[in-house]
């Protein structure tokens, strides 16, 4: 019996040595197995140091993380929350001595050609995460190797499959010299059927648009402004491979059939582009106060001025389409007025001291 029990009792510590043997092999295994593939994916930073500046999503993992709640409204209404995990782009960038708020502004871009820039006043009163997990789980295809999450900032900030940020400086805008009138420009370009959804719409190319009102001349970047009050630059080369949708739904319209849709803008205010600003009229007369002269409803020659930032001079020339022109000093101003005549055409007039007016209001332009 005796027998019996020791051999059964050394089966037994067998069986356990087995086990634990296995256990630890296990633990072993899993400790050192090697990264996950996606943490050798790596992020292009320009701008950082005299060379591009590469880092992997496995090296991001090893910064300080935060986790944070946030929260923002998609283009359509739709309110997007997550849970964001990952390192601030601030501690990226101090580890090469540099700040966020070192750079007038800061470009995402995806793998997919999804491209924003983040203008000043976000980089000074954000904080930018580069998530490696939302929710608490890794990023899935749709989202990986990073997202960008900026809480309390609108969802078009917020870039999925970051491939590439760009540090700018010298990024601000240029001051205006001109103001073209959109709905007067496009009068003489050609045209062009867009087809938008189920509808086909009319749309001048951006590159016509500059070429005929605003010149070659390289610039850095474009900024556009739309009528809920979105404010967002774009780089040359997208705009001038884009459109202007001039009727339709969301007309004037920002787009291309080869740009992210999260790239259009709809309801254009203004574009500045250089020294040129194109202003539509139909967006200013919705968002900015209407004021009256002679019976007639419009929007301050101020108003204009100060939206679009045209610079101050003694004196303005007023354009129109034929070729005439005006030219007033600031005092002759008075009411300013630019209004719609009853052919629709544009309409500068002023009550001051010159009492003058010009039809088919194409420009206004600084003088020196």
């Amino acid at each position: 019996m005796r027998t019996t029990a020791n051999k059964l009792l050394l089966v037994v510590l067998a069986l356990i040595i087995m086990l634990i043997a296995v256990g630890c092999g296990g633990k072993t295994e899993t400790a050192s197995s090697p990264a996950v593939p996606d943490d050798g994916q790596e992020i292009l930073i320009t701008g950082l140091s005299d060379s591009d500046y590469k880092i992997t999503v496995g090296q991001l993992k090893k910064l300080p993380a935060v986790t944070k709640k946030a929260q923002a409204t998609r283009a359509n209404g739709e309110t997007v929350k997550v849970k964001a995990t990952g390192p601030l782009l601030e501690d990226v960038l101090q580890q090469e001595g540099k700040s966020v708020k070192d750079y007038s502004s800061i470009r995402f871009t995806a793998r997919d050609g999804y491209s924003i820039a983040v203008p000043p006043d976000v980089l000074k009163n954000r904080s930018i995460i580069l998530a490696y997990q939302i929710d608490g789980k890794p990023l899935d295809a749709e989202n990986e190797p990073v997202r960008v999450v900026i809480p309390g900032e609108r969802a078009m900030y917020w870039v999925r499959m970051l491939d590439r940020v760009d540090l700018e400086t010298g990024a601000e805008q240029t001051p205006i010299k001109k103001v073209v009138f959109l709905e007067t420009a496009i009068k003489t370009l050609p045209q062009e059927d867009y087809q938008y959804f189920d509808s086909t719409d009319k749309a001048v190319k951006t590159k016509d648009l500059v070429d005929t009102y605003a010149g070659t001349d390289k610039v850095k970047n474009v900024f556009i402004k739309a009528g809920d009050g979105l404010y967002k630059n774009e780089t040359q080369s997208n705009f001038l491979s884009a459109y202007i949708k001039i009727t339709g739904e969301e007309a004037p319209k920002f787009l291309a059939p080869h740009l992210p849709q999260g790239m259009h803008v709809r309801d254009v205010l203004y574009i500045n582009y250089g020294e040129t600003s194109f202003l539509a009229y139909s967006q200013g007369i919705k968002v900015l106060s209407p004021q009256t002269l002679d019976g007639q409803i419009g929007i301050a020659l101020s108003d204009v001025i100060k939206q679009t930032g045209l610079s101050r001079a003694a004196k303005y020339k007023f354009s129109s389409l034929n070729g005439q022109s005006l030219e007033l000093e600031v005092t002759q101003f008075g009411s300013g007025l630019i209004f719609e005549n009853s052919q629709e055409a544009l309409t500068f007039r002023c009550s001051g001291a010159a009492d003058k007016s010009v039809e088919n209001l194409l420009s206004i332009e600084c003088m020196k």
